[in-house]
């Protein structure tokens, strides 16, 4: 059942053979046969340089930063980002573009993808063929970052007619994309049919060194978002994480589709699980239809994936978001990258306006199988791979809707994040407690006895006044069944501080082990708790239903009239459904 009349998101019927066998090169079903012309087989004040990540390549010398000379700060950006990565500042290029959101496809064509190819020849960044200056010849780069002020969508031209373009399924037959999804294409061979998408034939590599422009492939990512300031933090960010590591919580929306075409929404973004566990992610996986509501406990979010609301919904329209530094953040839909600049419609603004790093959308609608792959993504990011390769590999098609939002030089995972755990034990890092709490989920996630981790958990000195890892050895008690041990760890977390959805979430817990161990009185007592520290809960309703229900099972007639007076105001005023 989908939420929005219009239908953005649909899965696309193919009613051709064409459309079926691009269906089967996505499922990874080997496939030469292209939709279209394919890809060619062949100034602020100075941060830091960019920290040195061991075993990372230093690629800040194959980046061109491209700028709107026409947006009054997209230039401060652009120096920004090559300041902060290194990169020179003859491969800061800036292109006169009448607009700094939607361009025609002619304007792409005049105001971008033509003068860069002159500015990279004048520069020495590429060559071209002297009897044809759209073929690339060679270049010395090998990645493009547009970034705030640069158009981001081409808008759909009805007057530019292809004939090749009627070979195509109907609903594909529209030549609008991506500014980035275009810019992919900079290398490969003309001539280039602007309508539809391109089979990517680079879909779920795991080879990073063969995405290079001599394959007709230009890595493309944005530094972009609603503000110039939160488009510079994106950068910085991912510095961060690049230094210290990635580390905290996956939380992952999916709808419970259980058959159908829309089936495939879940699978993408359920494949991840396995990935963010073997991460060792403390991993929460809500498979319910209906996207999280504000009330969702979320913290210390490392990684995020949802579907499908058009608009930012849940804990995400609450006033902070604990994303953590480096997070990376997605939701499907058709439209998630419409507005990029716009703090609450569609996703990608408002991921970026609450704090996280990297994020990828649609500017117009894909159709579902022509969408990101977030877990085919997740599992190329998590290899090793930087955003840029990972966010090239993850999808489907290209020349199409797709816009990546972050640093493409971002590389959290390499070295694994125990590599990263030796560095911070040494520097005495806060984050100790979370590269423990990693460890012990990875052992469990490769079969590791639960047992075992208890014993090892409960040794460390620091468990039981550290609130993140008491909360795991609560857990862990509470997965083998024994509840009095859980609360008790539990109440020791709560005692340690922690962070307040975190805090909101253990509650909730110790609550429920209480009622099931027959102590609906400490139960009680543990929601008025979380009542009094959280008295604008987004969720109060349910907890007031909560405890009515307790009060109930405990025949208190005066608490009794006052939670059901309680549950009567607040749905008077809930949305619909709650």
């Amino acid at each position: 059942m989908y939420r929005n009349a219009w239908n953005p998101g649909r899965a696309w019927t193919p009613r051709s053979a064409t459309a079926w066998r691009f269906l089967l090169a996505v499922a990874g079903v080997l496939w030469s046969g292209p939709l279209r012309s394919p890809v060619a087989a062949q100034d602020p004040s100075s941060p830091p340089a960019a920290p040195a990540v061991p075993g990372a390549p230093n690629e800040a010398s194959k980046v061109a930063v491209l700028f709107n000379t026409r947006s009054p700060r997209s230039q401060e950006v652009a120096l920004f980002y090559a300041r902060s990565r290194g990169i020179p500042e003859t491969q800061v290029i800036g292109l006169d573009c009448e607009s700094e959101t939607l361009i025609t496809r002619q304007a792409f064509l005049t105001q971008i993808l033509t003068p860069l190819r002159r500015v990279l020849a004048e520069r020495g960044l590429a060559q071209f063929d002297p009897a044809d200056a759209t073929r690339m010849t060679a270049t010395r780069l090998r990645y493009l970052v547009p970034v705030y002020g640069m158009p981001f969508r081409i808008v759909n031209d009805t007057n530019l007619i292809e004939p090749a373009a009627a070979s195509l399924p109907e609903e594909l037959r529209r030549n609008g994309a991506s500014v980035d999804a275009d810019l992919m294409l900079l290398a490969s061979q003309p001539p280039v049919v602007w309508a539809g998408p391109i089979s990517n034939p680079f879909f779920a590599a795991t080879n990073a060194a063969a995405l290079r422009p001599e394959a007709g492939l230009f890595l493309v990512s944005r530094l972009d978002g609603p503000t110039p300031e939160l488009a510079m933090g994106l950068v910085s960010q991912a510095l961060e994480a690049e230094r210290d590591g990635l580390w905290g919580c996956a939380y992952l929306d999916l709808r419970g589709v259980k058959d159908g075409p829309y089936k495939l929404g879940d699978d993408w973004l359920g494949s991840a699980e396995a990935v963010c566990r073997l991460l060792g992610f403390e991993t929460f996986v809500d498979r319910n239809e209906a996207t999280l509501a504000a009330g969702y406990p979320m913290n210390d979010i490392g990684i995020y994936a949802g579907w499908y609301d058009a608009n930012v919904s849940g804990p995400f329209t609450l006033p902070r978001v604990d994303f953590r530094p480096g997070a990376i953040a997605y939701h499907l839909h058709s439209f998630s990258a419409f507005a990029p600049r716009n703090t609450d419609q569609n996703w990608v603004g408002p991921l970026v306006a609450k704090g996280a790093t990297v994020t990828m959308g649609c500017v117009d609608e894909p159709f579902l199988q022509l969408s990101p792959n977030f877990g085919a993504f997740l599992a190329r990011f998590a290899s090793g791979m930087n955003f840029a390769e990972a966010g090239a590999v993850g999808q489907p098609a290209l020349s199409w809707q797709t816009l990546l939002i972050g640093d493409p030089l971002y590389r959290p995972f390499s070295p694994d994040l125990f590599a990263r755990a030796r560095d911070l034990e040494q520097r005495g890092s806060p984050l100790l407690s979370w590269t423990l709490l990693h460890r012990v989920n990875s052992f469990l996630q490769s079969g590791g006895n639960v047992s075992r981790a208890l014993a090892d958990l409960e040794t460390v000195p620091a468990a039981g006044t550290n609130a993140v890892l008491a909360a795991k050895v609560a857990r862990l008690y509470a997965e083998k069944s024994r509840l009095r041990q859980a609360i008790n760890w539990g109440q020791k977390s709560l005692a340690s501080g922690g962070v307040p959805a975190e805090r909101s979430r253990l509650f909730l817990e110790v609550a429920d082990w209480q009622r099931t161990l027959g102590r609906p009185e400490d139960s009680l007592a543990t929601l008025a708790a979380l009542v009094k520290e959280a008295p604008a809960h987004p969720d109060l309703l349910a907890i007031r239903r909560r405890q009515l229900e307790l009060a109930r099972d405990l025949d208190r007639a005066d608490e009794k009239a006052f939670f059901q007076a309680e549950v009567d105001r607040l749905a008077a005023t809930a949305p619909a459904g709650q």
